[in-house]
């Protein structure tokens, strides 16, 4: 019987091979929370391109915590409420489970909040009929006291983690309070065994350091491409668990066509088991199947930049363009050289830099200095909507 591919293009990814360092770096975190009930001080931002695996990273530290009885607050950042919003709300999701006694005194504590919405996308957490008091510090103030509730009965709860996805995307005033809590817990609640791991893309640091002034705060960890070894992994294990073996040769024509790229080889890793017609235990995969798994990889792959190319303005598509001309290998350009290539002033460049950040399409390379993100054929994609405009 045919068996269905153990690869998953697009979805997340149970394992996370060539992450070993960012998974030691975890558990002994997770060590410093669950067995010396102790605060984690820093808040910890994986952070890469889309594609590179940051949510399954996530989620991987996830079911690690989970199996030491961590309770795990899942949100994903951006929607208009705002982000201490979004984790009260899964706060309360929580814990309306628990003994009724429990679950009141914490849900008496988010009854006593009232969540309201001024400016769009910024979320504001106030006590009903409250005192006046500056925003954001009343905001960390509360969520501190939550935390607080949460963590009482350590024998039900004996740890607690935040995780935060796409960070990137998170209100400012949610990343001022969340960062302004974690500072008072540092100095206040050393004992209380909280942490906060967030995962977003390569502006994540940026965006950060535009909402708060202290990002020494926050311990940052960028995501590479994975090496020949790494992908290697990525291949075998999955399919070794269904009893298929990939050949050498394949193996090594599999990475060379990912290129480190993790999503590029869950596509390679798919196509080429479908090439193979779904091998049943004993099965092997070999170099004819990598090979005629190339031309639905490139597919995938230009269709993926299809969709991104289209959906960005004419201004993001010209930035592009001339980038993508102007960047030689892994080097960034210089923001002064992008903007003698567009004829306009380096301010003029501005805002179409920021929503091209935004939308993880180009990433920072040192100071001034900026670069196509480095999926596997994206710049050569680019070259190909036009021709080079400096001759």
């Amino acid at each position: 019987m045919a068996q269905p591919s153990p690869y998953t293009p697009g979805e997340i990814s149970r394992g996370v091979p060539g992450r070993g360092d960012l998974i030691a770096e975890f558990e002994e975190r997770l060590s410093l929370l669950v067995d010396l009930q102790r605060l984690v001080g820093r808040i910890h931002v994986a952070h890469g391109e889309r594609g590179i695996g940051k949510t399954s990273l996530l989620r991987a530290y996830q079911r690690i915590a989970e199996r030491r009885d961590v309770l795990c607050i899942w949100v994903t950042a951006g929607e208009k409420t705002g982000l201490i919003a979004q984790l009260l709300r899964e706060v309360r999701r929580e814990t309306t489970t628990w003994p009724r006694s429990a679950a009141a005194s914490v849900g008496k504590l988010l009854d006593s909040l009232t969540v309201t919405v001024g400016v769009p996308g910024v979320a504001s957490v106030t006590k009903s009929g409250g005192a006046a008091e500056e925003r954001a510090d009343l905001e960390a103030r509360e969520l501190e006291e939550v935390l607080r509730a949460v963590l009482k009965n350590r024998d039900r709860v004996p740890a607690l983690i935040l995780f935060v996805d796409e960070i990137q995307s998170a209100d400012a005033e949610g990343i001022r309070t969340l960062a302004y809590a974690w500072q008072h817990l540092q100095a206040e609640g050393p004992d209380l065994p909280a942490a906060v791991f967030a995962a977003g893309l390569s502006n994540a640091p940026e965006h950060i350091s535009g909402a708060v002034t202290f990002s020494e705060r926050f311990a940052y960890r960028p995501l590479e491409m994975l090496s020949t070894g790494a992908q290697v992994t990525a291949l075998t294990e999955p399919a070794l668990a269904l009893g298929v073996s990939w050949t050498p040769s394949a193996l090594s024509t599999a990475a060379e066509l990912a290129a480190g790229y993790p999503y590029a080889l869950q596509l390679v890793g798919d196509s080429a088991w479908a090439a193979a017609d779904r091998p049943d235990p004993g099965g092997v995969v070999m170099d004819e199947h990598v090979d005629r798994a190339r031309h639905l990889v490139d597919r995938d792959m230009r269709a993926l930049f299809a969709a991104r190319w289209s959906s960005t303005t004419p201004s993001g598509k010209a930035f592009l363009g001339a980038l993508a001309w102007l960047q030689e290998g892994e080097s960034g350009v210089e923001r002064s050289a992008l903007a003698d290539a567009r004829g306009v002033s380096t301010t003029g460049i501005s805002t179409v830099r920021s929503q091209l950040l935004e939308k993880g399409l180009i990433q920072t390379e040192g100071r001034g200095r900026v670069r196509i993100t480095p999926i596997p054929g994206f710049v050569d994609f680019i070259r190909d909507q036009g021709d080079n405009p400096h001759g």
